[in-house]
């Protein structure tokens, strides 16, 4: 989340209403954004992220929101959210340059901080968020203070550097399941064939099958999802808190922490050159829209039909290892088109709605949880699995409509949303003030 607590840099010099109302506009749409990936996770079997046909609803209409998601939203909301942050990171910290400033900054960016890393932790175990992205940012956010003396330059050097070391990373996995897949079809024909196979030859079979399994869970594995989510409270508790878990190994954060420290590091590269406070002309928006999304839909595009053509096979490297590259392209090509929309519609109704959603960006964050869970699991009215798509999209919109709304009223009244004012209070250690 960028500056989630929104309003500007705490103890900072004042920044032109307008690079901040363009900022809060671009983090209510990473918030709003965000909640179409999430939302699928609240409503259906994880496998629905990555296979419509095993879950999610059956024909065209169905299948069509996956791959447009997919395309458009998979990955590139996330890294809208992860860029924000790390440009709040300079907004915050900007008091830090002046005479005896970089002491009192650094007390309050850490502090703000590591509150952040508590209410990830609370979003993800009491407010049951499998999917937390606030402790990865807390974590993230720990590393980042350093940096934000760089020039926009380094910061974009070293985020590509991160960019490619993903992307090198993620190829020697795919291809090495690619290897596994190749050895097992080999395999089965010898199987086939009437052939003897050695021990070794059936553990590659058992893991192939493993992992073609995950790809296309059986009926009893997802009615078992089901149940857990949709049972008491204490049993949709505990199944959460198993997930959260099993996603919290070393390894997986260091790979969430290194996304989201990549991005981060974009988002202060792009702050720094005026690029997301709309600072830039329409010519230069318009460019960086059609290069980012001139290189993201190619990415995009070739994984996803190729996803659909091997019929969601795991043996297929291109899609996991390109996949950094296209969903960076993506957030870029975001940026930029939003604002040739911002250049001429920044006093319309919509954006001053999404302008109020991304000054209470974390509140907002915060209630999609709490909604989601009141409709979808046990908690609630337990509809998990028990809805399609397009029937998920439709309470999507609604929960966006309210959010918005409420939003524009909350702060029409209110400095700041609930809990941005909360997380305020926190980092002073004091109770800030909240109405106008």
């Amino acid at each position: 989340m960028a500056d989630i607590d929104a309003g500007g840099a705490l103890d900072a010099p004042r920044v032109a209403s307008s690079r901040i109302d363009a900022l809060d506009a671009l983090r209510g749409l990473a918030v709003l954004g965000i909640f179409v990936i999430n939302i699928i996770g609240f409503g259906l079997p994880e496998i629905a992220f990555n296979n419509p046909k095993a879950a999610g609803g059956e024909g065209a209409v169905n299948f069509g929101l996956w791959t447009f998601t997919t395309v458009f939203v998979e990955g590139s909301m996330r890294g809208l959210f992860s860029l924000m942050f790390g440009a709040g990171v300079v907004l915050f910290t900007a008091r830090a340059a002046y005479p005896d400033g970089a002491i009192r900054i650094a007390d309050l960016f850490y502090r703000r901080t590591i509150w952040l890393i508590v209410f990830g932790l609370a979003h993800a175990f009491l407010l049951l968020m499998p999917g937390d992205i606030l402790l990865i940012y807390g974590i993230a956010g720990l590393l980042l203070f350093p940096f934000r003396i760089l020039s926009a330059k380094k910061l974009a050097a070293l985020a590509l550097a991160f960019l490619a070391g993903l992307t090198l990373l993620s190829l020697d996995e795919e291809l090495e399941e690619t290897e596994l897949g190749l050895q097992a079809a080999a395999i089965e024909e010898r199987a086939d064939a009437g052939a003897e196979l050695s021990a070794t030859e059936e553990k590659i079979l058992a893991e192939w099958e493993e992992a073609y399994g995950a790809n296309w869970p059986a009926q009893e594995e997802l009615e078992a999802q089901i149940a857990s989510r949709t049972g008491s409270p204490g049993t949709v508790f505990l199944s959460n808190a198993n997930i959260v878990a099993m996603y919290s190994s070393i390894g997986d954060l260091l790979w969430w922490v290194t996304d989201a420290f990549m991005m981060m590091l974009f988002g202060m590269a792009l702050y720094k050159w005026r690029v997301i406070t709309a600072e830039r002309s329409l010519n230069f928006y318009a460019v960086m829209a059609l290069i980012g999304y001139g290189i993201g839909l190619g990415f995009r595009i070739w994984a996803v039909a190729s996803r659909w053509e091997a019929d969601f096979s795991p043996m297929l490297w291109a899609w996991g290892a390109f996949d950094q590259a296209g969903r960076v392209a993506m957030t870029f090509g975001h940026i930029g088109f939003f604002f040739v929309l911002w250049k001429f519609a920044a006093s319309t109704l919509p954006m001053r709605a999404l302008t109020a959603a991304g000054r209470m960006a974390l509140t907002n964050y915060i209630s999609q949880t709490v909604i989601a869970n009141l409709v979808f699991t046990g908690v609630g009215l337990g509809l998990y699995g028990a809805v399609d798509r397009i029937g998920i999209y439709a309470m999507m919109a609604a929960i966006w409509l309210a959010q918005l709304t409420f939003s524009m009223w909350w702060l029409a009244r209110f400095r700041f949303g609930p809990l941005e004012w909360g997380w305020r209070s926190l980092t002073y250690w004091r109770k800030q003030p909240l109405r106008k």
